[in-house]
């Protein structure tokens, strides 16, 4: 079965859990290292954020960016821009979206989710010119985590671009621990692998005919297979009644076909980002 067939059979069950789920919502319970605060069906923060990272992945050239933000959950079903937005408890949002929480108990967090994926533009840097772009989607991901012993939470996901605009499949599996430095004071670490379809590698660091005698790249068609390592820190601090500050730095290399693709000026990258919302 053709991957892209795999895909919509994962997008139909995945509406269908959707549809489902959304009746039965249920207030999410706090985790253990959670800050006391009443059970409430729903919570929202709004706010901003900054970053400064690669124009593209496999950039040499950096630029900042800086954004408006929040989130909304009620019960089960949740909305984010971004997870640093999840301010109320540690429900795991990559990268955002609307998700269901699927959770079992406190301990497997299972999440299935929507999220709005940019793609890239032939204009985000002078490196990408004749390449053209890479289309919007929709991805629809799902994902897991639990705690191993000693401390650290062990996840999983796997994504798949809903709307078979040519983005491929992704997944990743990845480690990470929260710990408090202060009573309003939380850090976090983190490291993960990164992996991709071969579609997903042709779009992002394949170069077609058509686009070599556009760009003057040379022709290469990358396979399936890992796409990058990274690790990551983040603080997050609360202040006052009902706002919070948070901020990260990440350092990733590209490894497997990606790396070996043309496009790529530089296989080691990092990226920084701050921001702060306010609680409502």
């Amino acid at each position: 079965m053709e991957m892209h067939s795999i895909g919509r059979w994962i997008v139909g069950i995945g509406a269908a859990v959707l549809l489902a789920a959304a009746p039965r919502m249920v207030p999410a319970q706090p985790q253990a290292d959670d800050e006391p605060q009443p059970r409430r069906t729903w919570d929202a923060a709004i706010g901003f954020v900054g970053g400064y990272a690669p124009e593209y992945a496999g950039s040499s050239r950096w630029a900042g960016s800086i954004k408006p933000g929040g989130w909304l959950r009620i019960g089960r079903v949740s909305i984010a821009s971004r997870s640093s937005f999840v301010v109320r408890n540690n429900e795991p949002v990559a990268g955002g979206g609307l998700r269901v929480d699927l959770s079992p108990n406190e301990r497997l967090r299972v999440g299935l989710g929507l999220r709005h994926d940019g793609g890239r533009k032939e204009s985000d840097s002078v490196d990408l010119k004749g390449l053209g772009d890479v289309r919007r989607t929709v991805r629809l991901r799902l994902g897991a985590s639990y705690p191993l012993d000693g401390g650290p939470r062990l996840g999983a996901s796997v994504s798949v671009d809903a709307l078979g605009r040519g983005g491929g499949e992704t997944g990743d599996v990845n480690v990470s621990r929260g710990f408090p430095l202060a009573p309003d004071l939380n850090a976090s670490l983190g490291a993960a692998i990164g992996l991709g379809s071969a579609r997903h590698m042709q779009a992002y660091y394949g170069v077609t005919e058509e686009q070599s005698a556009r760009s003057g790249y040379p022709v290469y068609t990358p396979g399936a297979g890992l796409r990058d390592v990274s690790l990551s820190a983040g603080l997050r601090w609360y202040f006052a009644r009902d706002f919070v500050a948070f901020g990260g730095v990440s350092a990733s290399r590209l490894v497997g076909p990606a790396a070996a693709s043309p496009l790529v000026r530089e296989r080691n990258s990092w990226g920084l980002s701050l921001g702060m919302a306010y609680r409502l």
